[in-house]
């Protein structure tokens, strides 16, 4: 796969900025070892993905987000906060919690609502 070009990435923070949740490009979830840890501009916020280990399609939230649809399954936190992700929609059950800076291959679940907590 290519890598993101400058314009798709300045595109995708310029939208975080106004504090849109963000459909990444396809080449955000470029191939890569279990070492390595996944692309996620620093600026943004919450990064998730639709499968453990960065895989499927990604999003980007600065914002709450009741319901989530596709579920998360990993997630890396480049925000400056830590992020609850929940089992159930409307921030319902036990949360896996994501300091700043974190990431996790996989959650231990299918989160369907997010926000900083």
């Amino acid at each position: 796969m290519k890598p993101a070009t400058r314009k798709s990435v300045r595109s995708v923070i310029a939208a975080a900025v106004v504090g849109a949740s963000v459909l990444l490009p396809a080449a955000a979830a470029q191939s890569r070892s279990r070492q390595e840890i996944p692309i996620c501009p620093q600026v943004i916020g919450l990064c998730t993905w639709t499968e453990p280990d960065a895989e499927g399609a990604t999003r980007m939230f600065q914002r709450p987000t009741p319901k989530l649809n596709p579920l998360v399954r990993s997630a890396k936190n480049q925000s400056g906060q830590t992020w609850c992700l929940y089992p159930r929609p409307s921030y319902g059950g036990q949360p896996f919690v994501l300091r700043s800076g974190s990431y996790t291959p996989g959650l231990g679940l299918a989160a369907r609502s997010a926000r900083p907590c």
